[in-house]
């Protein structure tokens, strides 16, 4: 049964929604709006790297024609936050910028900087985003802000073609302490951290019954390696596309 994700398409729903407190409004907003009832239960928080020296050194080494790239609308904030507080914020500017997709290009928009390269949809995650930037000359030097713990495929990929991958670390990403866990029709999980923390509070039975959304490939796998088969995956790592597969799998 396909429905539209505008009107009251999930009357009833209540959805749990895991990510960070300060990332889940959008989604929530959007699933009020098509009738389910978001349920804000944030089982990861972001906090401030260990050490900013990478990210200090490796903006302060940038030069015209480099690139840096940004995985999260959060990379976006945090590092343009360290480089405004710095007084280094002309550093970006002079950059070559990707942004994953189009929350990420949003953020950077927010922030008065404009992505120079996007992926088409279907292909906005590290693997996409690296095949996007399949021209870049061996030699060229890429900076990635990310969270410590974050993925890298994107750096293994291009350091394949000869591309020089700097990571420098914006965040961690840590379990929160969780509450009482609420009644819940579906949830939505964006990362596997996020998955995680939930599982390791509550055990994987408490999704037994429940439609768990996948924001992409990565997350679905980590879904599946803890024994739940996805409900649905996203198309696109966006709000949209959450919705729209909460939409395939709820009707």
């Amino acid at each position: 049964m396909t429905r539209d994700a505008s009107g009251d398409g999930l009357r009833g729903c209540r959805v749990l929604v895991t990510r960070p407190a300060e990332q889940a409004e959008p989604l929530a907003a959007a699933l009020r709006a098509a009738g389910a009832t978001p349920l804000l239960y944030p089982t990861i928080e972001v906090t401030e790297p260990p050490d900013w020296g990478p990210f200090d050194a490796g903006f302060a080494a940038a030069r015209p024609g480099d690139w840096v790239v940004f995985t999260s609308p959060s990379a976006v904030r945090l590092a343009v936050d360290r480089l405004r507080r710095g007084g280094r914020l002309a550093a970006l500017g002079a950059l070559k910028i990707a942004a994953v997709g189009p929350g990420t290009a949003a953020a950077l928009l927010d922030e008065g900087q404009r992505a120079d390269l996007v992926p088409e949809a279907g292909q906005r995650n590290q693997e996409g985003l690296a095949a996007a930037m399949a021209g870049l000359p061996a030699g060229t030097r890429v900076l990635f802000p990310r969270a410590l713990e974050g993925r890298d495929e994107l750096p293994r990929l291009l350091a394949e073609r000869g591309v020089s991958v700097q990571v420098v670390p914006v965040s961690r990403t840590r379990a929160r302490a969780l509450g009482p866990l609420p009644a819940f029709d579906a949830a939505v999980f964006a990362s596997p951290s996020a998955l995680r923390a939930l599982v390791e509070r509550w055990g994987v039975a408490a999704l037994a019954g429940r439609a768990c959304i996948a924001i992409g490939p990565v997350t679905a796998q980590a879904l599946r390696d803890a024994g739940v088969e996805p409900a649905a995956v996203a198309g696109d790592p966006t709000t949209d596309g959450v919705l729209q597969a909460l939409l395939s799998a709820y009707g």
